[in-house]
């Protein structure tokens, strides 16, 4: 993916919302939402190329998020795994009953998902990544690793923030200093006021000369976009949108979800 936008606690303790645009080869085979893994139950798209996934939510309570980081020179480009095989483990493997422990460092809570991704993407060679894990009741974070480089991680605290192919909240990149201009002060009045607000910035062209969110060229333009909703609310939301989505309507795949969902309508929310 290329643009992620996340709300901790916007909604309330204990709640997520989050969107994201892919940006992607057009030519790259894919697969919708589905079933990924059926236990743990993890759902997402699917790459048809390498197998793994950019976005996968496990029993409806954990999210794993794949961005590709900007390749530096001399990186390395033979015998690199998928980083989206990275993501799909993460989301199907991650620890999310096990208890935090304090980092004797900085004092920071650190969700045993976090340590783990942090041996998972050191383990292997993979391109430069950001792997994020959103858990509204044990903690989010995101670890940046690969070309040879020892995964290091940061926790999300509560509030809005975004990431593009850099850091998390990077001042420094344009598409991202914008998106937290944006969300600064939101506060939206419930779960489809906040999925109305991250769409409307998703669609966005660099209309008031900002820089794109949905991006239309040749080389890597968005594909789709995904909105979810999770944590101490009603439900879970899981919205999609198979294409750029100022041009595609989101659609409600939330069934995928439940456990003892069979199948996927796909309707309109």
């Amino acid at each position: 993916m290329c643009t992620l936008l996340i709300g901790i606690d916007v909604l309330g303790p204990g709640t997520a919302v989050i969107g994201a645009n892919r940006d992607e080869s057009p030519e790259r085979a894919t697969a919708g939402p589905g079933v990924l893994v059926p236990t743990p139950r993890v759902v997402g798209g699917r790459d048809l190329v390498a197998g793994g996934t950019w976005l996968a939510v496990r029993e409806g309570r954990f999210v794993a998020a794949l961005m590709n980081r900007r390749p530096r020179p001399g990186d390395p480009t033979e015998s690199l795994r998928s980083r989206g095989l990275l993501c799909l483990e993460t989301a199907a493997s991650a620890p999310l009953d096990q208890p935090a422990r304090i980092d004797p460092a900085t004092g920071e809570q650190r969700p045993a998902a976090w340590d783990a991704a942090l041996r998972r993407l050191g383990d292997q060679a993979y391109a430069r990544c950001t792997l994020v894990g959103i858990d509204p009741d044990l903690g989010s974070w995101a670890v940046a690793g690969g070309a040879g480089e020892a995964p290091r991680g940061v926790a999300i605290p509560a509030g809005w923030h975004a990431i593009t192919h850099g850091e998390l909240d990077d001042p420094d990149e344009p598409r991202t200093r914008h998106m937290i201009a944006r969300l600064e002060g939101q506060r939206p009045g419930g779960v489809d006021g906040a999925l109305d607000l991250l769409a409307s910035l998703l669609r966005g062209h660099g209309e008031d000369g900002s820089p794109p969110v949905c991006i239309h060229r040749d080389r890597f333009p968005t594909v789709s976009s995904t909105l979810l909703a999770l944590g101490a609310l009603d439900r879970p939301r899981y919205l999609h949108a198979d294409g750029p989505p100022c041009v595609t309507e989101y659609r409600d795949h939330s069934a995928l979800l439940c456990a003892d969902a069979e199948s996927d309508p796909g309707e309109r929310p």
